[in-house]
């Protein structure tokens, strides 16, 4: 222990020396112990040298400086980073913007704007003290007066951004040096740190409103790349800042493309040599890019899935039988196999996944056809029930897939569904206004990070309406808690009673692709989709 103080070269909090002990004994994994020091301030780096684990650093090839590389994706409208709905569209922001903290791909969370943090033994009072060399693009320094707008920005009683959720237990924020800030929370929060990597965090300039709230028209930015161009649905450039104040990047120019909607289309692009990467790939086009030789195809296992989610306070889902037959009724393992090939893992309808630290399993929901039949005709509906889910196939078609798959398994039990289904651009101004839809929901590190925005009473992204006091405190309890095994316990009640709650169909956590061509190198296809190109170069 004295020799991981050393090296942090701070006080450590209390639980970090059980936290140490547990590992050492096997107790926890090298993931969850250093993920969880990282939150408690200890550097991946310091952890690591404790533990033995010190990570190599040794390369394939050496980096080559120079080149542009075209990135094919959806060029969308963006003013307020704050406000982003789209993961996609923070890739674009992220060269010039940049976050107080960064989560890497094994989701271990690094110092980056803040260079260190120290929380309080309870978790409630949090220092953070800053990169003193941290300059924005137009001169200015970086400084707590900047962290500090955005943050009471975020949870200003007058915000729209989910922040607002996510960071609602801050209390308060202060300035406590030249390059230090203190937060000061309602109630502790152990992943706040991680938190902070959320896409809809990155700092703006503290003059960002009085400057017109409106990024891409005054592109002001910390980051390694400086915005040159951006035209909605065509096409934004980034090109290399040669003031950058930390690591330069490799490439010269970003230049993201807008390709369209159509995988097709953009693999063919992709393979001709148009572009150099591609956001998204299908299930159904794999075959094809593993064809050809030009060609990387990349996979992750995220913590994605899609929910198709019932309002509980919009008729026959106000109803909890209606909504426990549709569960009972629905075959997970059946629209993994059908609609995602099997590529991915089944899930359980609580919306935690197994590669989630705080994961606790439950035991699996039988489907029992001849129960959702009695709970139907004991809710009033012993002649069958018709019901409309709306989708989007915001991810592609697979999404459409899945809904044709729980739509003859309803059919079973009487429930006739009808699909409706939606251009992308359609849904999404609806998703939370349908009384049944069909959602994707994007890779978070932890559960509680989905739980808090999605099914938090009153939380900004609470598209089921659900409201539980009982799920609100246990919520608060998990989040509050340090050591790994004793988080993944308490979350055997939160999974509960939004399981038993019925709020949602929750089938399976499919597996990402994407693809880039070969000269594209140490791209890492992280999690969160959340793409650091300053690494990134070409052979």
């Amino acid at each position: 222990m004295k020799h991981l103080e050393t090296l942090s070269g701070r006080p450590l909090h209390p639980e970090v020396a059980p936290l140490c002990e547990q590992f050492t004994k096997g107790e926890i994994d090298r993931r969850s112990f250093l993920r969880t020091l990282g939150w408690l301030g200890v550097t991946a780096a310091s952890a690591s040298a404790f533990a033995g684990l010190a990570p190599s650093t040794a390369r394939a090839e050496t980096p080559k400086s120079g080149g542009d590389l075209r990135f094919g994706c959806a060029i969308q409208e963006i003013t307020d980073p704050a406000l982003s709905t789209w993961i996609e569209a923070s890739n674009l922001y992220r060269n010039s913007l940049e976050f107080l903290t960064y989560v890497d791909a094994d989701n271990i969370t690094h110092p980056y704007l803040a260079k260190s943090w120290t929380p309080s033994a309870d978790l409630k009072v949090w220092d953070f003290e800053l990169d003193e060399r941290a300059r924005w693009s137009n001169g200015d320094p970086f400084t707590p007066e900047d962290v500090i707008f955005n943050i009471e920005r975020w949870i200003a009683p007058d915000s729209q951004s989910s922040n607002k959720t996510a960071f609602s237990a801050v209390e308060k924020i202060e300035k406590t040096g030249d390059h230090s800030v203190r937060l000061t929370l309602k109630r502790g929060v152990v992943s706040l740190p991680e938190q902070l990597y959320a896409y809809t965090c990155p700092m703006v300039h503290r003059n960002f409103v009085k400057d017109g709230g409106d990024w891409p028209k005054n592109p002001i930015g910390t980051g390694p790349f400086k915005l040159t161009a951006y035209e909605v649905g065509r096409q934004a450039i980034f090109e290399k800042r040669a003031d950058y104040w930390g690591t330069p990047a490799y490439l010269d120019k970003l230049h993201y493309i807008d390709v369209g909607t159509d995988i097709t289309t953009q693999i063919a692009a992709l393979s001709s040599g148009q572009i150099d990467i591609i956001y998204r790939a299908s299930i159904t086009d794999t075959d094809l890019i593993k064809r050809l030789p030009n060609l990387k195809l990349l996979t992750a296992s995220p913590a994605q899935t899609i929910v198709m989610r019932m309002q509980v306070d919009k008729k026959p889902f106000d109803d909890i039988r209606v909504r426990r037959a549709v569960l009972l009724a629905a075959d997970n393992a059946q629209m993994l196999a059908v609609a995602y090939r099997g590529e991915g893992t089944i899930a359980d309808d609580f919306h935690v996944a197994p590669m989630q630290p705080d994961y606790f399993g439950l035991p699996p929901l039988k489907r029992d056809v001849a129960a959702a039949k009695a709970l139907l005709a004991e809710a009033g509906y012993a002649n069958g029930l018709d019901i409309e889910i709306t989708l989007g196939n915001t991810q592609g078609r697979w999404e459409q897939d899945t809904a044709q798959v729980l739509q003859q398994n309803l059919a079973e039990a009487g429930i006739r569904l009808k699909l409706n289904v939606l251009p992308a651009s359609q849904y999404w101004p609806v998703w939370n206004k349908v009384p049944f839809g069909l959602t994707y929901w994007a890779h978070r590190p932890l559960g509680v990070m989905t739980l808090d925005l999605a099914y938090r009473s009153g939380g900004a992204w609470n598209e089921s309406n659900f409201s539980s006091p009982e799920f609100d405190a246990a919520l608060d309890k998990a989040m509050a808690i340090v050591d790994p095994k004793a988080r993944s316990e308490v979350m055997k009640d939160v999974e509960q009673i939004l399981r038993d709650a019925a709020v949602i169909v929750q089938p399976y956590w499919p597996k990402r692709f994407s693809a880039c061509s070969v000269k594209v190198q140490n791209f890492v296809l992280h999690p969160a989709d959340y793409f650091r190109m300053d690494q990134v170069w070409l052979s």
